[in-house]
């Protein structure tokens, strides 16, 4: 079966931290969202696959007419959705438009703030599936087949000078940057050694599965996440989160969680406060917060965490700390 005839799980990488390699081609990592593109010139149709294999090209109007960008009849890419804002990926704006349903609002907002496909791969190309094929030769074959539009960006790259590489994406304040083998073939739905992503920050993914009641002026809010990931199979306590939001922030999520409010400790182990426990409500694990902290203590809780967004991309069991150590 051709790969035009399935979704497609995109291929994932693994934590790494800078280093200089001829063997590796070195490229921004974008702060947006992971989409599949299919791109059906003959049809003019286009459609954006997410990792949890839903399509979302409804929310975006204004990269419908990708098609004319394209130099192939159906082809396949691999790249990130961005929204940016002054030269700057925005993960804010692009967050009010993942969570847009309405029709009106949606065409508003991709006029107020346009969205970016920035393309780093090409999967199949009229017929030929291309995933087996040396990433060094799909990246031509992509530089021939897709061009530059305002709607379309080519990811570009260095080749071997990582480490100089990272320094200037993170004195722009970007947030990192992905190393990729050049002899890399694409391994659809796999997380492998061969793709290496290189962060600014300290990042984790974390499944809420409760909050704490809010005081102050925070008291019809949530006062702090509790966070929770996998370890070893087994949901580990990473400790609780309750700075990095603004008001709208607190009150939008605040409502998430209400609405998965459950009686269930999800925890095996779990050892917090008195005071605390009191104020604890569980919900459903459903959310994955991408949370920002300083370091891990010895028994893996975060220090200093800041709350930096929702991951709607992003699987429960995608969430293992041991992609981190």
């Amino acid at each position: 079966m051709s790969l035009w005839d399935r979704q497609i799980k995109p291929m994932l990488a693994f934590l790494a931290n800078p280093f200089n390699d001829t063997n590796f081609l070195f490229e921004i990592k974008f702060d947006g969202t992971r989409g599949i593109a299919y791109i059906d010139k003959l049809k003019k149709d286009v459609k954006l696959l997410n990792r949890r294999m839903i399509y979302f090209e409804f929310r975006y109007p204004e990269l419908q007419d990708m098609w004319k960008d394209a130099d192939a009849n159906r082809v396949i890419l691999d790249g990130e959705v961005v929204v940016f804002k002054k030269g700057k990926p925005d993960f804010r704006l692009l967050a009010e438009r993942e969570h847009m349903d309405d029709k009106i609002r949606i065409e508003f907002l991709s006029k107020l703030h346009p969205a970016t496909y920035v393309v780093f791969d090409i999967l199949h190309k009229d017929g030929k599936d291309l995933v087996d094929v040396p990433l060094s030769e799909r990246k031509k074959i992509l530089e021939k087949t897709v061009k530059e539009s305002e709607r379309v960006l080519l990811s570009t790259y260095v080749i071997g000078e990582g480490k100089k590489f990272f320094n200037k994406v993170k004195k722009k304040k970007l947030e990192g940057v992905m190393a990729k083998r050049l002899q890399s073939t694409y391994q659809i739905g796999k997380r492998s050694k061969d793709w290496l992503k290189i962060k600014s920050l300290h990042t984790i993914d974390a499944i809420i599965v409760g909050y704490t009641s809010g005081e102050g002026w925070r008291e019809k809010y949530f006062g702090a996440l509790i966070c929770g990931i996998y370890y070893k199979g087994k949901l580990h306590y990473l400790g609780r989160v309750g700075t990095g939001l603004d008001e709208k922030g607190y009150a939008e999520l605040t409502e998430q969680l209400k609405k998965l409010e459950t009686d269930k400790n999800p925890f095996e182990k779990f050892d917090e406060d008195p005071e605390i426990m009191q104020k604890i409500h569980w919900v459903k694990p459903k959310l994955v917060a991408e949370v920002k902290f300083m370091n891990l203590t010895p028994d893996f809780k975060m220090r200093a965490p800041s709350f930096i967004r929702l991951r709607e991309d992003k699987l429960l069991e995608e969430c293992r700390l041991e992609e981190i150590l």
